[in-house]
């Protein structure tokens, strides 16, 4: 199966916005986030949920726990549950991740 970029639809949010790509299971799915430039998806972790992300494309500081990173195109990161993670895209571009979703939950995120 392949993916078609054009036609999937972005769901916006405050700062970035989402397209979801694949879904895997009930539990899992695969998603583009967006962060817009000079934007940010603030601070926030999963009760359950783990994430792998992978740079598509742009650079901007992402935070995962108690360490912050330059993350640029081809970076991957893992982030387990219960790990607070954000990310600021101080740049004049988009910053663009591909998210594999594990053990997704409704309602999982907690923001802070």
């Amino acid at each position: 199966m392949k993916f078609d970029f054009e036609n999937s639809p972005w769901v916006e949010r405050e700062g970035y916005r989402t397209k979801k790509v694949f879904t895997i299971a009930e539990d899992s799915f695969v998603q583009i986030v967006e962060i817009l430039p000079n934007a940010e998806v603030k601070k926030h972790y999963h009760k359950e949920q783990t994430e792998v992300f992978y740079i598509m494309d742009g650079k901007a500081k992402l935070g995962l726990g108690e360490e912050e990173f330059i993350a640029e195109k081809g970076d991957i990161f893992l982030c387990k549950p219960n790990t607070v993670h954000w990310v600021v895209n101080d740049s004049e571009n988009p910053f663009r991740i591909l998210v594999f979703k594990y053990n997704w939950k409704e309602n999982d995120t907690v923001w802070l």
